[in-house]
């Protein structure tokens, strides 16, 4: 699936909308924050984090002008610049207990949004994208997210196999996720410095990614269902390595 984001340069700026994303970026140090649009009822809520912050105040029309309509932007919208990183080892991986996912082919904004909060309510350090076939920051993702999109580093890499062989060395042990697979996940596979490896619905994990993965493992359910959502089975995923 192509996404238009994929056309726009990493750093482009986008409208962030909507109260928990936009107030989450506003606390982010690292957040780039060009102009904040808002009514006077959220300027005026939210006088201490808007200090010192180049701000307009809108009608919420105007906020529906500029973000189109069907947006729920609860009175504020940002022009932000993404905060995705490009480089692995800008992520501190030294700790033991430290916890990566890698998202291979997943290319819709929602899902990634619902993975980042999973990720973010159960400690996982970084999200790992492929350069391509993975949608850049959107307001889609930041919306979804709730927020959390400022607690958990995302990193686009060029070469998913390279940066797989990279974590390997620095001990990661690198578990994939693939309904066909004979074994079945359990805690013991997420102790220590893990890699969780999930691909999208409708593809799974490429046929590198998969080679290059050290377990391949299934979730168990009933038989009256066939799969679960990418989303879904990252939420299991994560809480089994948050508690192993």
């Amino acid at each position: 699936m192509n996404n238009k984001s994929n056309l726009k340069p990493l750093n482009a700026p986008y409208y962030m909308y909507g109260r928990h994303p936009v107030l989450a970026a506003l606390q982010n140090p690292e957040r780039r924050i060009e102009k904040i649009f808002c009514t006077h009822e959220f300027s005026k809520a939210n006088q201490t984090l808007l200090k010192k912050r180049d701000i307009e105040i809108v009608e919420a029309a105007h906020l529906t002008k500029i973000l189109g309509p069907g947006q729920n932007h609860q009175g504020v919208a940002a022009m932000v610049h993404s905060i995705f990183l490009t480089n692995i080892h800008e992520v501190d991986l030294s700790n033991s207990n430290c916890k990566l996912v890698i998202l291979d082919q997943i290319s819709d904004p929602q899902n990634i949004g619902s993975i980042i909060r999973n990720a973010a309510a159960f400690g996982i350090t970084a999200i790992i994208l492929p350069q391509d076939n993975s949608p850049q920051e959107t307001a889609t993702i930041a919306k979804i997210a709730s927020g959390t999109l400022e607690q958990v580093k995302i990193v686009k890499v060029t070469n998913l196999k390279s940066t797989m062989e990279l974590l390997k060395k620095e001990g990661f042990w690198i578990i994939g996720f693939d309904g066909e697979a004979d074994e079945v996940l359990s805690t013991k596979l997420l102790k220590g410095k893990v890699v969780i490896s999930l691909g999208a619905e409708d593809k799974g994990l490429r046929r590198l990614t998969k080679e290059t993965c050290d377990h391949l493992v299934k979730i168990p359910m009933s038989k009256t269902v066939e799969s679960l959502n990418v989303s879904s089975a990252a939420s299991i995923a994560f809480y089994l390595s948050f508690v192993s």
